[in-house]
């Protein structure tokens, strides 16, 4: 049999598996002492809260599996939860969440000691706050106490962090045709007629005689022969680096202000806090 004040220090999932968040109130049947409702934190840095039975839930000490989906929880009534719910109020939350033939898979010790002077006049049926401390929560609940003392709670910014995946980055080669013209120079033989003088003593050597003669050069000249080859040229990495900025998130916090009436001398203004 689990402890009710082991759920506060509960992680809450939805009936797929999926993360919720802490657990913020927990609201107990006044007859039976068992446990009826939570109150669990979603959204951003879990500054949402929404109202859950706990019909159909499973809890091991330290994970609270709620039978709901996420989103109906996140869709839930928003009701004020730092009250003891009305039955109007319990009928509202059933209804959204339409809880027939579900039933509780965990048992839990009662909540044992007197109520808070704010729970009572509630229906019997009603579903009352449970805390960490019922005599921590009952000191609490009072209006003052007798040395005139009065505890102001406020709410404050608790951010986290988590790291997630936004994208993925790959390499890839494809083929593009450029045209390119290189000029070459080439070099070829031209033929050319020389005609020189004969002299004396060449006349001498050669036996003159008229008649038909041929003779013949070999022409040359240089072609361009052009061949492609492949060779690498470049390597391409692909990195990563971290870039640090600065993101501002809004939200609205409650505060508790503490005024002082009927005393004189003292101004309310200067008491607060």
């Amino acid at each position: 049999m689990s402890n009710i004040k082991d759920l506060f220090n509960a992680t809450a999932y939805d009936n797929t598996g999926d993360k919720l968040g802490s657990v913020k109130e927990v609201f107990v049947d006044d007859n039976s002492g068992q446990p009826t409702f939570v109150e669990v934190n979603h959204g951003l840095f879990g500054m949402n809260s929404s109202l859950v039975p706990l019909r159909g839930h499973k809890f091991d000490g330290k994970d609270l599996n709620l039978a709901f989906a996420k989103d109906r929880i996140k869709d839930a009534p928003n009701l004020d939860a730092d009250q003891a719910l009305t039955p109007d109020q319990q009928n509202e939350v059933l209804r959204h969440y339409g809880v027939d033939g579900l039933e509780d898979q965990t048992r839990y010790e009662g909540v044992q000691g007197s109520r808070t002077e704010r729970d009572r006049g509630v229906h019997t049926e009603g579903a009352e706050f449970a805390g960490r401390d019922r005599a921590d929560l009952n000191d609490r609940d009072r209006v003052a106490t007798n040395d005139g003392e009065m505890i102001r709670s406020e709410e404050q910014l608790d951010v986290s962090k988590e790291r997630v995946a936004t994208g993925e980055a790959r390499l890839r080669k494809y083929v593009v045709t450029d045209s390119e013209t290189v000029e070459v120079p080439v070099t070829r033989e031209e033929v050319r007629v020389e005609r020189t003088p004969i002299n004396a003593d060449d006349a001498a050597n050669h036996n003159a005689r008229i008649g038909e003669e041929e003779a013949s050069v070999t022409l040359h000249e240089e072609r361009v022969d052009v061949s492609k080859n492949t060779v690498p040229v470049e390597k391409v990495n692909l990195g990563k680096q971290q870039v640090t900025e600065t993101e501002r998130h809004t939200e609205e916090l409650r505060k508790e202000r503490i005024d002082v009436d009927g005393v004189e001398g003292v101004d309310p203004r200067d008491e607060r806090r």
